[in-house]
């Protein structure tokens, strides 16, 4: 629970909250799970600091997620889907990658908080749901509005989504001993034939 109002925060107390943010991301650039003691730690403060913000470790990676996410702006869209995602497959790893430590960290809190309190709460308060995948396919895909109908669409927005995230590149990275680069060569290829089979389909 996060225990703050952030419209309505002092100066004070909202300078604190954006030391504790960049005080997170400068240990996640620097490949670390940090610890709330780690993060208090770097920023100055005592270990209770974070305590009068958010009730556990996992909300505050969540907002720190929300954060990044919410600074990302995604490439400008034109009139061809197949290169819309592919632009966007090539911005959005290279985004996934200068955060990859944090993303990771998000997943995996996610999956604890799954196993912890099972579906449901997973369904509502998943720190996935704060991806703006779904938007940004949706909008790439837009050109193939007057080919496909709008069933089909979001069923390759569903699909196209599994390619496109930290999931994607921690299976690949991970399983594949893929390079950034060839995920994203791979993901493309695969949102190609994904595309151009909807389109045969049609």
């Amino acid at each position: 629970m996060i225990l703050f109002d952030e419209s309505n925060l002092s100066p004070v107390r909202r300078r604190t909250l954006e030391r504790l943010t960049n005080a997170a991301l400068k240990l996640y650039q620097e490949k670390k799970f940090p610890t709330p003691e780690e993060i208090t730690q770097e920023a100055d403060y005592a270990k209770v600091t974070l305590k009068s913000y958010f009730s556990s470790h996992s909300e505050f990676i969540e907002y720190v997620v929300k954060q990044v996410i919410g600074s990302f702006v995604t490439p400008p869209m034109g009139k061809n889907a197949e290169e819309n995602v592919e632009n966007l497959l090539h911005w959005g790893y290279g985004e996934i990658e200068k955060h990859e430590a944090l993303m990771r960290d998000a997943l995996r809190i996610s999956q604890q908080r799954w196993l912890a309190n099972g579906v449901q709460e997973e369904i509502s308060g998943s720190m996935l749901k704060k991806s703006n995948r779904k938007a940004s396919l949706t909008q790439a895909l837009e050109p193939l509005a007057p080919s496909l109908p709008e069933d089909t669409r979001n069923r390759l927005v569903m699909l196209l989504s599994v390619l496109y995230g930290t999931e994607a590149l921690v299976v690949l990275k991970d399983t594949f001993g893929l390079t950034q680069e060839e995920i994203t060569d791979l993901t493309s290829w695969g949102a190609r034939l994904l595309i151009r089979q909807a389109l045969a389909e049609a």
